[in-house]
């Protein structure tokens, strides 16, 4: 059996290593996908786990029904200046922290550009629900017609910069270490 004493600098390596891991770890999930353009199916299973919804059709669209606890987005078409994207968001009660669900009429323009411009300032996930609120009925999910009143919850959006990485795997500094050690 091979064995080796345990020395300080075999520990200060070890250390070393591990903070690089984890160090990689938290910058791949930093730069990991948060947008991404959704089936029923999916935004079903993060609307059951409380996903907030957002509604960019209009009132009387929206009166017909949407998705259950939706909010009506209220900031008109288009992008929107960072000013009013944080009034309308911190107004709505939408907490970029958690899961968001954009929907609007199915392939609905106004719904992909607000799923595109909270993207850039959400540190949770941004979700487009692309087949809309249609969809959403096809795949046999009930609308609900009353809209939940949210409290305003105030935020400061800063945009995100992804975190650049290395290709390699993180256990490669570690191991490179341990052979050092060894030697």
């Amino acid at each position: 059996m091979f064995s080796f004493p345990i020395t300080s600098q075999l520990i200060r390596s070890c250390l070393r290593g591990l903070s690089l891991l984890t160090l990689s770890c938290l910058a791949q999930g930093a730069s990991a996908v948060t947008a991404e353009p959704v089936s029923a199916l999916v935004a079903e299973r993060f609307v059951a786990q409380g996903a907030l919804v957002v509604d960019v059709r209009s009132a009387a669209a929206f009166a017909q029904g949407s998705l259950p606890g939706a909010v009506v987005w209220m900031a008109g078409a288009g992008e929107v200046s960072v000013q009013e994207l944080e009034r309308h968001v911190s107004r709505a009660g939408i907490d970029l922290s958690r899961t968001v669900v954009v929907l609007g009429d199915a392939g609905d323009p106004r719904a992909q550009a607000l799923w595109q411009q909270l993207a850039q300032y959400a540190s949770g996930r941004v979700l487009w629900l692309v087949g809309g609120v249609q969809e959403w009925q096809m795949a046999g999910f009930a609308l609900a017609t009353t809209q939940i009143a949210h409290k305003p919850v105030p935020q400061t959006l800063v945009a995100h910069h992804t975190v650049s990485i290395a290709p390699r795997m993180a256990g490669s500094n570690l191991r490179a270490d341990w052979l050092t050690v060894a030697r």
